[in-house]
């Protein structure tokens, strides 16, 4: 190949793999939030759990309850 086929061949290489790291890196952004959001509310839902003793056995019995019928 040539020198001016080589440059373009070179740029059009780094255009498609700049294209293809954007979208990867777009969706491990998303899916980076979307495990933040899920951490969050599984946080929240353990505090409210600790907060409340009754509410925390009412949640151990359903959740034998649904372990035991499954």
């Amino acid at each position: 190949m040539n020198n001016n086929m080589d440059a373009v061949v070179n740029q059009l290489t780094l255009d498609s793999l700049t294209k293809k790291l954007a979208v990867s890196e777009q969706e491990s952004a998303k899916n980076e939030a979307l495990y933040l959001y899920a951490a969050s509310e599984l946080h929240t839902m353990k505090k409210v759990l600790e907060y409340d003793p009754a509410l925390k056995e009412l949640f151990e019995e359903v959740k034998g309850n649904m372990t035991n019928g499954n």
